[in-house]
């Protein structure tokens, strides 16, 4: 099974083909560029970045629950 890191790399790394348009308001518009200035990266890189983790959190969180309930028996 992969690890965390190396299914974000895969997620991150993979060639982008797919689009996604949603709508947001302004506000979070504006907070979403300013996080993506102080990161260097462009909006659309802070946005699959932020998937990514998430993908990645629930991923592991998932292999480790069947670990974490047979430790608590």
């Amino acid at each position: 099974m992969a690890t965390g890191q190396e299914l974000r790399k895969s997620l991150l790394n993979a060639k982008k083909t797919e689009r996604v348009i949603f709508a947001i308001t302004p506000e979070l518009k504006e907070a979403a560029t300013a996080q993506a200035e102080d990161r260097c990266v462009s909006l659309s890189a802070y946005i699959n970045s932020l998937i990514a983790d998430d993908v990645v959190a629930h991923a592991v969180g998932a292999s480790a629950a069947p670990v974490a309930a047979k430790e608590a028996r």
